[in-house]
């Protein structure tokens, strides 16, 4: 009987420690602060590329059209085996601004993905440096939005970058890659709140490189990457929380939507999967308070979702079931109405039971691949 009743007493405080996670993330992203600096410092726009020929020209014509002129592309060709290169000299034609850097090999005291951008701030003249990804495409504003929200005392900016999901054309398959292509739109819409809520609140977890700024003086007084590089993955997330715990520096969230960033979300299931155990990687080298904090969470959340089957096994009666059911359904349903302005969350609300199965079973079974399976960053 003991055990029963620690068991009952378990699902209720995963429970109340689920709800209070998301109203304190809600309120959160509510409490972002957003601002219009007129200050007008020189950018270096930077992107690493590997074997990118099919997206980088468009990356490249996004880049061009800035309306915030003063500043520098750089883009660094880190040991592409494809068209890649070429594709980015034809644009250095038409655009000299452009710079390229060519890496042929990799360092030994550093992973790929940091060696190519530590590369690129190294050759970059820039007081604020911005990220993307090669497979994305950021708006004309997207720097200039960046740039507004460096007042003086702030160090670093992180924003939001959705996936632009395909016109699906295939006959094969079209409901499933519509749910797919769904979910991960609606798991990169959960990270979102992630990182703007916990910003919020002056904590700093997450944040994606695929929309990242930082100034140089920040880069330099944290000695770049180098406190990270045992982790192949978090020059984006790990060094947002180096910010967070070893400088003064305040941190910024930009929810305007002329910063987002819309991606390339990935080709199928399996290639969506490599991509997120190489993000779930970084979690390594989370502290031991943050890795308890999301590992008790994700528990919670998978508890509260199968919650009935506790009830069929009779070890708990079906009062606590249906509270621990109306809880999570609450609580979730607060994320989609908090975020319905910034992050369009209100386009999951038909949608939402489903898509929390599968972010269930996908915390549960590709994060832990993440932790333990090895890889590397574009087949390095």
């Amino acid at each position: 009987m003991e055990i029963l009743i620690i068991l009952r007493l378990f699902f209720i405080l995963a429970a109340a420690f689920y709800l209070a996670v998301h109203l304190g993330l809600s309120i959160g992203l509510r409490r972002c602060k957003q601002t219009k600096s007129p200050l007008q410092p020189f950018v270096s726009a930077i992107v690493a590329a590997r074997n990118e020929e099919r997206t980088i020209g468009q990356v490249l014509e996004c880049l061009s059209q800035q309306t915030y002129t003063h500043h520098e592309l750089i883009i660094i060709n880190d040991r592409s085996t494809d068209n890649t290169a070429a594709v980015i000299a034809d644009f250095q034609k038409k655009n000299p601004a452009i710079k390229r850097i060519d890496i042929t090999t990799v360092p030994s005291d550093m992973p790929a993905k940091k060696n190519a951008l530590r590369a690129g701030i190294k050759a970059s003249k820039g007081e604020i440096l911005c990220f993307t990804d090669a497979d994305c495409f950021p708006p004309p504003t997207w720097v200039e939005e960046l740039v507004q929200q460096f007042e003086p005392e702030v160090g670093l900016v992180a924003g939001y970058s959705p996936y632009t999901i395909p016109s699906d054309k295939k006959t094969s398959n079209r409901i499933l890659r519509k749910i797919f292509f769904k979910f991960i739109s609606y798991e990169e819409f959960r990270a979102a709140i992630w990182s703007s809520g916990a910003i919020g609140w002056n904590l700093g977890w997450l944040c994606t490189g695929r929309n990242l700024a930082y100034r140089r003086k920040v880069y330099n007084e944290l000695g770049g990457f180098e406190k990270i590089k045992q982790s192949i993955s978090g020059d984006d997330d790990l060094f947002l929380q180096l910010v967070r715990k070893l400088t003064d520096w305040e941190i910024r969230y930009v929810k305007t939507r002329e910063s987002f960033v819309p991606t390339v979300p990935p080709a199928d299931f399996w290639s969506f999967i490599e991509q997120r155990k190489r993000h779930f990687s970084a979690s390594k080298a989370f502290t031991f308070p943050m890795m308890f904090f999301f590992f008790f969470y994700h528990l919670a959340n998978f508890l509260l979702f199968f919650s009935p089957f506790v009830f069929l096994l009779h070890l708990s009666p079906i009062p606590i079931v249906i509270a621990c059911i109306v809880t999570k359904l609450f609580a979730d349903m607060i994320l989609v109405f908090f975020s319905a302005r910034t992050f369009d969350g209100s386009t999951y609300c038909r949608s939402l039971i489903i898509m929390e199965v599968f972010y269930v079973l996908y915390n549960s079974l590709i994060g832990p691949l993440g932790i333990f399976k090895k890889f590397e960053w574009k087949q390095s």
